[in-house]
């Protein structure tokens, strides 16, 4: 029998990110019903791992790659270990590139980023194929990467005009995300001037208070609603009037939050940036250059009266772009064409 393996480091009890896209992954392919198995631990010696593998039928694997995922300064033998050890076996090997390696902009990473480019570029030399959702990195990356966005893991966007009455205040959702610009959405609350004052989805109060790159924004009238099951979460989002999402490196396939967001056809104002997917030249979303243009763009969002059409048209865009099964339809093809 054939069958597929995936490597996903701490699925999955860690959840967010990786984990989350390796659980849709899963659902998707065991509905086309492929036999799929998950390798959530490091600690088995990567040779064993391919054995078993070969012997349970695997003809191929995806080795879902974010560098700290696989140690604590992001370096590790076992990728490349078990790189080697599939190919040994004849089984076809796909990695996806969530995130490459950390960029030389702090002191710590002027001697981690050469190491986890040199770990990278190893690997995807043993690779049969590789993929990455930023087009950015597939440039970096050679290999002839292909560019797959990951789009929303929370589940299927819900059905038009299941929105409930519009929220009370501009939301984030995801506040600790990695990247997310806290400077120009506080500014663009303070011109916004609703009550309360911001809508945060994924934190309590506490957790926000003492987060460190949002206590210096924190206000107690904020209203945290805490961590929340996915149908709540897009329940809220798909009642936003405006989402505010800008990051420092632009929006991109791979920011989950945002892709959710975007799935509810809400507005949603995001940022360009060094890695942007001009991909999103061609969206809903209204894309900032600068905190004085993203404050504007917040402001012209949240006093546009909301007209279903509108709704109903990024919708459509979403469901026609990024659509979550035919991603991973999409990813199928790369790993076991």
């Amino acid at each position: 029998m054939n069958g597929i393996a995936i490597v996903s480091p701490g699925f999955p009890e860690v959840p967010g990110g990786v984990t989350d896209h390796t659980s849709r992954v899963v659902r998707h392919w065991r509905d086309e019903g492929l036999v799929v198995q998950v390798q959530g631990s490091l600690g088995e010696e990567p040779g064993a791992v391919a054995a078993r593998w070969h012997n349970d039928g695997v003809n191929a694997v995806l080795l879902q790659y974010v560098p700290f995922l696989y140690g604590r300064r992001g370096l590790s033998l076992f990728p490349g270990a078990l790189a080697r050890a599939v190919k040994s076996l004849g089984m076809r090997l796909t990695v996806y590139v969530h995130e490459p390696w950390v960029p030389p902009t702090r002191l710590p990473w002027l001697a981690l980023s050469p190491l986890q480019r040199s770990q990278l570029k190893r690997l995807v030399a043993r690779s049969d194929a590789v993929a990455t959702p930023v087009p950015a990195w597939a440039t970096m990356l050679g290999h002839d990467a292909q560019v797959l966005r990951v789009g929303s893991t929370l589940g299927d966007p819900l059905e038009q005009g299941a929105t409930g009455e519009p929220l009370p205040a501009p939301v984030v959702f995801s506040p600790f995300a990695a990247g997310l610009l806290w400077r120009p959405i506080a500014a663009a609350v303070e011109q916004i001037g609703a009550d309360p004052p911001l809508i945060v989805i994924g934190a309590d109060a506490e957790a926000a208070r003492r987060h460190p790159a949002v206590r210096r924004w924190y206000r107690p009238d904020w209203d945290c609603r805490g961590r929340l099951e996915a149908s709540e979460v897009l329940s809220l989002l798909s009642r936003a009037r405006v989402v505010l999402a800008p990051f420092v490196d632009g929006l991109t396939g791979r920011r989950t939050s945002a892709m959710a967001s975007l799935s509810t056809g809400t507005r949603m104002v995001s940022s360009a940036g060094d890695l942007y997917d001009p991909f999103f030249d061609e969206s809903p979303v209204a894309i900032s250059h600068s905190e004085q243009d993203f404050v504007r763009l917040a402001l012209e969002a949240w006093n546009s009266g909301e007209h279903s059409a509108e709704r109903g048209a990024r919708d459509a865009w979403y469901r026609k772009h990024l659509d979550a099964r035919e991603l991973d339809r999409a990813l199928l093809q790369i790993v076991s064409p």
